[in-house]
């Protein structure tokens, strides 16, 4: 569930809100968009992930943390650490990282899989010539 957001280092961009499956941001005109519905937070963090200067903390609890240390954990380097460990700088996902959505597509064999597996390719190609 999403705790909380850093309002003094928040820029204002409103992509959490853009990237929000739940809605769980409402924008202002002037100022940091507001955590307007923490209980439809499902931790997807792609608000976090997103987030191009790490303003976004968000927990796995199933419940807001009453008495969290915002200091400590900002301190820990834990409010981006999660967007860290799988490459995302700044709001930007690694280099030749594809969207989540064209991978379960290769997956599924809905889309052509990249040209460099070789197993999938094949499989592919075998699926879409009618064999299967």
């Amino acid at each position: 569930m999403i705790e909380f957001l850093l309002e003094d280092t928040c820029v204002g961009c409103d992509i959490c809100a853009n990237v929000c499956p739940q809605d769980v941001f409402d924008t202002q005109t002037d100022g940091p968009p507001l955590i307007a519905r923490q209980e439809d937070c499902h931790s997807c963090r792609q608000c976090n992930l997103h987030c191009p200067v790490s303003a976004i903390h968000v927990s796995l609890l199933r419940e807001p943390t009453p008495d969290i240390n915002r200091e400590a954990i900002v301190a820990s380097g834990r409010i981006s650490a999660y967007a860290e460990w799988l490459g995302w700088r700044k709001g930007k996902a690694p280099p030749g990282d594809k969207p989540h959505s064209l991978q379960l597509r290769e997956r599924r064999g809905d889309a052509p899989p990249d040209p460099g597996d070789r197993v999938r390719r094949q499989l592919y190609e075998v699926r879409n010539s009618n064999y299967l």
